[in-house]
């Protein structure tokens, strides 16, 4: 019957693609594992291959468990959240050389702080304040006696590669007084956490315009502050020009306040029309950015809401300063090999500011400048 013969066929041909995956996966097999019939040197040469194999599927286990595993308690910005309305004090000792005020010894003294960072300052004495852009960022803030400390240890003090976020080690912060220029530092985690979220500020102007402030208060007092600047700095002399922004803790001098403004501002993504003047107090927020060449750091600067001053922000007054100007010259100002390869070469078109948003800048480079 001709249905039969149509049958036998269809049977047929699906044998045969059963015997062409058989013969696959058989030839596949044999030649990953050490098979019937195979020399010493091709058994070998499999054995040395699996190895291999074996030891690369586990490094990758092991950094995909590290970056996307479970993540560390402390590093999520959910991990530490406190309620910022909040402003009852409470009275507490600590210990007399805390602040760098008195001489220590051994001897403690009572101070008056925030009550909601009394848990923090129990889980570790060296908690000096709590920074945050809500959601993305929420972290209390250690200090140490040097800047590597907690690069490598969580706020707990536990040995981790994560590390906290922490103030420079040359601030000082007591009850009725903070540095200059608090800066702190953070890890740029893969998973996101801790200062990963400042990148957001280089690469989105919708996001610094939905997200114009930092809240940083000390174990002391609150305190709100308005960015005005966002930039990339070059740690590298063999990249060219090296603007040290973390030797600015503190401002001995107008000129050194005016400095540091002036290079901030000439090198920010973004104009914001935050307005300065001398003796503000600034907030600096400092991470690793992995976007063009080693030794990088992101860095966002804000100005503290002065006493009375409604912490509100214009932000119909920002603009974006990236890109070029007519002549194809970078509109902030960067360094040397960053001009060489996305620019051939050409520099920075000079400074597009308004210099009167800083009192009394206009008078200090003419004076400078001639």
């Amino acid at each position: 019957m001709p249905e039969l013969d149509i049958r036998r066929k269809y049977t047929y041909g699906r044998k045969k693609k059963g015997r062409r995956k058989e013969n696959f996966a058989a030839s596949l097999v044999s030649g990953l594992l050490p098979w019937f019939g195979d020399t010493v040197s091709d058994v070998v040469r499999k054995i040395v291959f699996l190895a291999s194999l074996i030891a690369l599927a586990v490094s990758v286990l092991v950094i995909a468990n590290f970056y996307l595993g479970p993540k560390e308690e402390g590093t999520s910005a959910f991990d530490w959240v406190v309620d910022h309305s909040l402003d009852d004090r409470v009275r507490i000792s600590i210990s007399a050389d805390k602040g760098g005020d008195l001489s220590g010894g051994g001897e403690t003294k009572e101070v008056e702080i925030l009550e909601k960072y009394l848990e923090f300052y129990e889980i570790n004495n060296d908690f000096v304040g709590y920074v945050s852009i809500d959601p993305y960022i929420n972290y209390p803030v250690a200090q140490s006696g040097d800047n590597e400390y907690y690069l490598y240890h969580n706020f707990r003090k536990v040995p981790t590669e994560n590390g906290t976020v922490f103030a420079d080690y040359e601030g000082v912060f007591t009850p009725t007084s903070r540095p200059h220029n608090t800066i702190l530092y953070g890890h740029n985690l893969i998973t996101k956490n801790l200062f990963q979220p400042l990148v957001n500020y280089r690469d989105k102007f919708e996001f610094l315009k939905n997200n114009p402030v930092v809240n940083f208060d000390t174990l002391y007092e609150k305190g709100t502050y308005k960015i005005f600047s966002v930039f990339l700095s070059n740690t590298k002399d063999y990249h060219g020009e090296v603007f040290k922004y973390w030797n600015y803790v503190y401002f001995h001098s107008k000129s050194e306040f005016y400095d540091f403004v002036t290079e901030c501002l000439d090198r920010s993504y973004y104009q914001t029309g935050t307005d300065i003047k001398y003796g503000d107090e600034f907030l600096t927020l400092s991470t690793c950015d992995f976007s063009a060449f080693d030794g990088l750091r992101l860095v966002i600067v804000a100005r503290r809401v002065r006493e009375g001053e409604p912490p509100f922000v214009d932000t119909e007054r920002f603009f974006d300063n990236k890109g070029f100007d007519e002549n194809g010259k970078y509109k902030r100002k960067m360094f040397d090999v960053y001009y060489t390869v996305f620019n051939s070469g050409k520099g920075w078109a000079g400074r597009n500011w308004d210099v009167s948003l800083v009192e009394g800048l206009k008078e200090y480079l003419s004076e400078k400048e001639g």
